[in-house]
């Protein structure tokens, strides 16, 4: 058994390393090319197994994986959502279009979605005008914590990366009832680094197709081959 936890704890203080910056910058970037092929052959080869057994689920593999202590193995700052232009010509005529709505509502007697609207229009105008705050983001030998909440690697079940308006963003997909996603942003720069880390642990999420409404939301899903 110590034998096993040496093993652990040397691949992630090597690993350390290479991300780091220890190693010379030519070496540290052929080094982490070899770990992301292997990476993404490692993947694809788990998503292949999953179709044929039924289940791409990985929970089963991390059953017995318990590592106590908490390694800090890469950190970065982002903002808390991805920001968008605000135009008031446009929001107030949303607002004019809501209000006959609003009216409408108001007839009918449906005060609840009245003020549901109103939360909303508020809710799109705080967006607008205020610029969103960074906040620090972890992945540990734990797991991944953000906004100061840990979310250990049996509490998430699989992640992927897309890009909405230039920005590249983390989604993981977690077994809890709430929060079920996460949706973290990260500099594309560091993507390959969040991809080593996480994908030792967690399935890449194989998307065949997205629909406009996914597109919309979660940002265009970044394939397997294109990371």
């Amino acid at each position: 058994m110590p034998k096993k936890k040496s093993k652990v704890s040397k691949e992630i203080t090597d690993l350390g390393k290479i991300l780091s910056g220890e190693m010379a910058l030519k070496e540290k970037e052929e080094e982490i090319l070899k770990l992301k092929k292997k990476a993404i052959e490692k993947q694809k080869k788990k998503i292949r197994e999953g179709l044929k057994s039924g289940d791409v689920k990985v929970k089963d593999l991390k059953k017995n994986k318990k590592v106590v202590q908490k390694i800090k193995l890469f950190e970065w700052e982002s903002p808390i959502r991805v920001p968008f232009a605000f135009e008031m010509r446009s929001f107030l005529i949303i607002v004019a279009l809501c209000l006959f709505f609003i009216l409408f509502l108001a007839i009918l007697g449906h005060y609840l979605l009245m003020f549901a609207i109103i939360a909303l229009l508020f809710l799109i105008y705080v967006s607008g005008t205020t610029k969103p705050v960074d906040v620090k983001h972890q992945i540990t030998a734990r797991g991944i914590e953000s906004l100061d909440v840990l979310y250990e690697w049996y509490m998430l079940d699989n992640f992927y990366f897309t890009e909405k308006k230039n920005h590249n963003i983390l989604i993981l997909e977690t077994n809890l009832r709430f929060p079920s996603q996460l949706f973290i942003l990260i500099d594309k720069k560091d993507r390959e680094t969040i991809f080593l880390l996480l994908q030792d642990q967690l399935l890449y999420k194989d998307i065949k197709k997205q629909n406009s409404w996914e597109k919309m939301n979660y940002g265009e899903y970044i394939p397997l081959e294109k990371l």
